[in-house]
C-alpha cells in the first residue's frame, strides 16, 4: 500500500492535510485504516493527538534508543511537525541568501514570473500547461532502493513491477 499526501495551506498559519491510500493487490481495509488513524487523531474534529501543544509527543529517551525523531513511529506526526514547526509564513524581504541558496533563488524567481504571467492572463506560456503535462497519470510510487545512482530508473522499474501484478488495470 502507498500513501500520497498533500499539505495545502489554508492561510498564513494553517493547512489542510489530504491523504490518499492506494493498494495494488487487495482492496484497502477502510475499517483498519480508520482505526489506525484514530490512534493518532481524535473525533469529531479529527485533530492530531500529538501537536505543538504537547511537543508532538517528543521523548528524549525514545530519541536516544528507538527513533531518530523521538516522536514515535507514525511518519505522519513527523510530517505534521515539519509542516507546522516552521510557523507562520515569514517575511523574506530582509533575508540574506548566499551562494548555496542559488536553487532557492532561481525557484523564487520562476514562481514570481509564473504569478505575474497568470495575473496578466498569459497562462499559455506556463510549463505546466503543455500537452505532455496533461498526459501525466499516476502517482508514481518512489520507494525503491537503487543499486547505483540511477534512482529514476529504479523507481520506474519498481513502480512498473507493482502495477503489472495488480488485479486491476493500474497502467500509467
Amino acid at each position: 500500500m502507498t500513501i500520497t499526501q498533500w499539505h495545502v495551506p489554508v492561510d498564513d498559519e494553517t493547512c489542510y492535510w489530504y491523504a490518499m491510500f492506494t493498494s495494488f493487490k487487495t482492496p484497502v481495509d477502510k475499517t483498519r485504516m480508520r482505526d489506525q488513524r484514530l490512534q493518532e487523531h481524535r473525533l469529531p474534529d479529527y485533530a492530531p493527538r500529538k501537536n505543538a501543544r504537547n511537543n508532538y509527543g517528543y521523548s528524549a529517551e525514545e530519541q536516544g534508543k528507538i527513533t531518530y525523531t523521538g516522536m514515535g513511529l507514525d511518519i505522519n506526526v513527523h510530517d505534521q511537525w515539519a509542516v507546522e514547526s516552521m510557523g507562520r509564513i515569514q517575511d523574506r524581504r530582509e533575508e540574506h541568501l548566499g551562494k548555496s541558496d542559488v536553487g532557492l533563488i532561481k525557484y523564487r524567481r520562476l514562481l514570481r514570473a509564473a504569478i505575474a504571467a497568470v495575473e496578466g492572463g498569459e497562462t499559455d506560456s506556463l510549463k505546466m500547461q503543455d500537452s505532455a503535462t496533461r498526459a501525466i497519470r499516476g502517482p508514481l510510487s518512489n520507494d525503491a532502493i537503487a543499486p547505483d545512482d540511477n534512482w529514476v530508473a529504479a523507481s520506474e522499474a519498481a513502480d512498473a513491477e507493482r502495477r503489472d501484478t495488480c488485479p486491476w488495470d493500474a497502467a500509467v
